[in-house]
């Protein structure tokens, strides 16, 4: 993996959001709303991520009723002139 590739922080990101979203449920009632099971959402839980992709992070922020988007701005640049 390139040490520039944004997948794992937006993971990373979006995991803390659906975990804040569903704080306190069980994890039956999460399964359910989230269309997966209870092993995966121990695991969106305690941060392991690598079962999980971008698109099923979303998937997921999308049936707890959020809509997510992404933005992009200027990054430092690589070259020096």
């Amino acid at each position: 993996m390139h040490a520039d590739d944004p997948i794992p922080e937006l993971k990373r990101q979006l995991a803390r959001e659906l975990a804040a979203l569903v704080e306190g449920w069980n994890g039956d009632d999460i399964a359910s709303r989230l269309g997966t099971d209870r092993s995966r959402v121990a695991d969106l839980r305690a941060g392991r991520l690598g079962r999980f992709s971008l698109e099923t992070l979303m998937r997921f922020a999308t049936r707890l009723n959020r809509r997510v988007a992404l933005t992009t701005t200027r990054g430092p640049s690589r070259f020096t002139f």
